[in-house]
């Protein structure tokens, strides 16, 4: 009963009603809610780091498949399969996870209380992206 706007069980008052009136409820204040003044920070960084990262993994995935192309797919190295497989993951999961974990990060209320579950919404935003362009260094270390 602490957040409730009405308060049944209050004490009589000098306003109380007279003997024999019905009781209604007291209307009380709205508490104060803390509003978080950083909460915007998370969902921004991750909007940004996801575009930025999905550019660059969908752009260089592009290209990167050309490097099977001097031994065909069944005959290439692991070295060279197993980063391009590791770039598709995160091409496919991309266009599901990204927007949800976006739209999850900035509709997520603006409350202290709110404060990790938006920073995980908006970590998860960014793997997808962040997969893509790790293949893509192994690609480069192991794929030579």
């Amino acid at each position: 009963m602490e957040n409730s706007r009405y308060n049944a069980f209050a004490a009589p008052t000098a306003t109380a009603p007279a003997v024999g009136a019905p009781l209604l409820p007291r209307v009380m204040p709205p508490a104060h809610v803390a509003q978080n003044t950083t909460a915007w920070v998370a969902p921004t960084i991750a909007t940004v780091l996801a575009a930025i990262l999905t550019f660059i993994g969908v752009f260089t995935l592009g290209f990167a498949v050309m490097a099977t192309d001097s031994c065909g797919p069944d005959n290439c190295s692991s070295d060279i399969t197993v980063p391009l497989g590791l770039m598709g993951y995160g091409l496919y999961a991309s266009p599901f996870v990204t927007p949800v974990a976006l739209v999850t990060a900035w509709a997520l209320p603006w409350r202290p209380r709110w404060a990790a579950a938006r920073r995980w919404a908006a970590t998860v935003a960014v793997l997808p992206g962040l997969t893509m362009v790790t293949g893509l260094f192994l690609l480069l270390t192991l794929g030579g």
